[in-house]
């Protein structure tokens, strides 16, 4: 099975990352492509994630089982999903760390994918195009969560007419609802050709 991995960094610390990465239907709206189409549990989502692969538009519609340890922030996603149009289905198990950095102020995360890509669909898996997006997917999450928390650290600390801060204690505040737009990934195959390109002329 296939695998990828993913690292980034969040300018804020590790509980306050935990806490926004057990709350879906906001990381949801930080994931491009990504939408949610039924109430979430603890431990059980369903949704669609939509990528355009230039004239390709693929919108797999699925579900994911959720697994979280606090202690050792850790969580897995487990998720199935099928695209009709081009009845091609996705299997693939999301492992991701949470470790904090030297200072604290900040947290690292760590990403592994396993995936399974069958149907017409599957010659994305090759060629590099699926690694390719996930980079993509993943530096676009980290921007969009780290644009998250900002402005909602922001809005606490907003003082009120009677000079209190905005948000009083324990109080959670939550960003204004914005629709993931969809992940269009001509520009990285264009990428992955170009790279190619320059590989075999550089033999030849």
């Amino acid at each position: 099975m296939p695998q990828i991995k993913q690292v980034f960094t969040v300018n804020h610390p590790r509980p306050v990352v935990w806490a926004r990465f057990q709350d879906l239907p906001q990381v949801a709206e930080c994931l491009p492509g990504a939408s949610l189409t039924d109430p979430v549990t603890a431990t059980h989502a369903a949704g669609r994630m939509t990528v355009k692969l230039g004239p390709v538009r693929a919108d797999f519609g699925g579900a994911v089982e959720i697994e979280a340890d606090e202690a050792s922030y850790t969580g897995k996603i487990a998720g199935t999903g099928m695209d009709k149009s081009h009845g091609s289905r996705a299997k693939g198990n999301v492992v991701y760390t949470l470790e904090e950095t030297a200072n604290a102020t900040a947290t690292k995360v760590t990403v592994m994918v396993d995936y399974t890509l069958a149907g017409s669909l599957a010659q994305f898996a090759r060629g590099g195009i699926v690694d390719a997006v996930a980079d993509q997917i993943c530096r676009e999450f980290a921007t969009n969560l780290e644009t998250q928390l900002n402005a909602e650290r922001e809005q606490a600390a907003e003082p009120t007419p009677d000079g209190c801060a905005a948000n009083p204690a324990g109080a959670v505040v939550k960003p204004a609802p914005h629709r993931a737009k969809e992940l269009n990934a001509i520009g990285l195959i264009v990428a992955i050709l170009r790279r190619k390109v320059r590989v075999l002329l550089g033999r030849a």
